[in-house]
């Protein structure tokens, strides 16, 4: 479930092309006692969290920065992300060996012997004073599936499963959105709102932080997340407009120039993601 996530850049390229393929576009609302977020920043007197969730079935992605003038100290044991009110772990006592090469005398004669060193995984980030932290684990939130159909032995029954909201909520009529291609137009698609007592995905994250390296006196900060909208589209709309961009490709001593499609990615948000759809 654990995954590591890249920083993405602001244009996404995107290859989400099918003529079969929808996308749903998942938003979320913050809830909760602690700081709420907002446009994908929670922030108290001590700390700020800046959250990234935007990718294929997204991520808990969040960094972290210390606003305060001492060091501070994150407990990776005592934080932990809360899925639906199941807890998954973000740090777990193990230990990895990692090999490296180290090198030995001086110019022609130079050669390299390999080492093994044993890593133990990091409990403890230590954050100097206004400084940002990125966060190395990540969870993934709702995988995508797309449909499967089966009939029983007499071809008579049929039963689709696919989280297309056409087959969520069967009778749901297509509603108007702005067109992102084409402004001033609008596009159909199928939309579903949730309460936060309706919704099928709840989730949080909880921190423990101190100013005290021996944790004498703790902090904590809990944000909490429900998904309050789905969304789901076209991947024309969804991409929306595009500018086509040169890229050159070299593989050895092969070379290549091509030309890419660079889309705007409108719905690109820190506390939303998206899903494919096949139908």
């Amino acid at each position: 479930m654990k995954n590591l996530k890249l920083s993405l850049i602001a244009v996404a390229v995107l290859v989400l092309s099918s003529c079969n393929q929808f996308i749903q576009l998942i938003e979320t609302e913050s809830v909760g006692k602690d700081a709420v977020t907002k446009e994908g920043v929670c922030e108290n007197a001590d700390i700020r969290i800046n959250y990234d969730m935007w990718s294929e079935d997204g991520v808990t992605y969040f960094s972290v920065y210390n606003k305060g003038d001492k060091p501070m100290y994150i407990d990776w044991k005592r934080s932990v992300f809360i899925y639906n009110d199941w807890k998954y772990d973000y740090w777990v006592e193990k230990s990895t060996t990692e090999s490296y090469l180290v090198p030995s005398g001086t110019g022609k004669n130079i050669t390299y012997e390999r080492k093994t060193s044993t890593v133990v995984a990091e409990r403890y980030t230590f954050v100097p004073p206004h400084t940002y932290v990125s966060v190395p684990m990540t969870y993934t939130i709702t995988p995508s599936y797309t449909s499967t159909t089966i009939t029983d032995a007499k071809g008579k029954e049929t039963i689709t499963f696919s989280q297309s909201l056409k087959y969520l909520y069967p009778g749901m009529k297509k509603t108007d959105i702005p067109s992102s291609t084409k402004p001033g137009k609008n596009v159909k698609a199928y939309v579903k709102t949730y309460s936060q007592t309706e919704s099928p995905t709840r989730f949080r994250n909880f921190l423990t932080y101190s100013f005290d390296e021996k944790f004498n006196t703790e902090k904590f900060i809990e944000n909490d997340f429900y998904v309050s909208k789905k969304t789901e589209m076209t991947t024309k709309n969804f991409n929306g407009k595009f500018q086509k961009a040169n890229v050159k490709v070299k593989v050895g001593s092969f070379k290549s120039k091509t030309k890419v499609k660079v889309f705007e990615s409108p719905y690109r948000n820190g506390t939303s993601w998206y899903n494919s759809i096949v139908k």
